[in-house]
């Protein structure tokens, strides 16, 4: 008679929890301010990161993972991407092509990372504490400058969001192609598309 295998418990590490708490607190105030596709958006992650913890890194959204070719994948985001320097600013066709690059990195591009040697546990502090100390303080920044600029009409100019600050570089179509293209050509990077064959 076999023995009842015990459900794997999940172990949350401190960066896991902080992250997810941060994410959470940013939803929380993207709702508050009123930006309800911003704190839907910042709740998702928050979402994919339990998730993630929960299956130990190594999600699978499919039974047989969609194993495309780079040049499908690069395809497809070059046309996303054109849809989305033309499309209007804060618009629903702008939320779609969002939700579309979405889609398409859950389904074709997004591979769980192989199991490969460990980097020494200096490296990881430190990229950590880049990280963290860089998000915090843009978060920090965000928040700060958004309560301060609620006070008046002149505080608005006086405490700008970095939004704000790039309003007027994104709202020209060289600026805005500028933008998608480095965040698109980011996205690839952290996804390790460009090592695919």
């Amino acid at each position: 008679m076999s023995t009842p295998t015990r459900p794997r418990s999940v172990r949350w590490r401190r960066r896991d929890v902080l992250w997810t708490l941060v994410l959470a607190i940013m939803a929380g105030f993207q709702l508050w301010r009123g930006a309800w596709v911003d704190g839907v958006v910042f709740g998702l992650l928050v979402a994919v990161l339990v998730v993630d913890n929960q299956t130990d890194g190594r999600i699978h959204l499919l039974s047989r993972p969609l194993t495309a070719p780079r040049w499908v994948i690069l395809a497809i985001t070059a046309g996303l991407g054109v849809f989305l320097v033309v499309a209007p600013r804060h618009s629903w066709l702008d939320l779609l092509g969002m939700v579309l690059i979405g889609i398409t990195v859950l389904l074709l591009a997004w591979v769980p990372d192989p199991v490969g040697a460990a980097r020494p546990p200096k490296a990881i502090r430190r990229s950590l504490v880049l990280w963290s100390v860089l998000g915090v303080t843009l978060c920090l920044w965000e928040a700060g400058a958004f309560i301060l600029s609620t006070r008046s009409t002149a505080a608005l100019q006086e405490y700008p969001t970095v939004s704000i600050l790039l309003d007027p570089f994104v709202d020209s179509p060289i600026g805005r192609a500028i933008v998608v293209v480095l965040w698109l050509f980011g996205g690839l990077g952290l996804l390790r598309v460009w090592s695919r064959p």
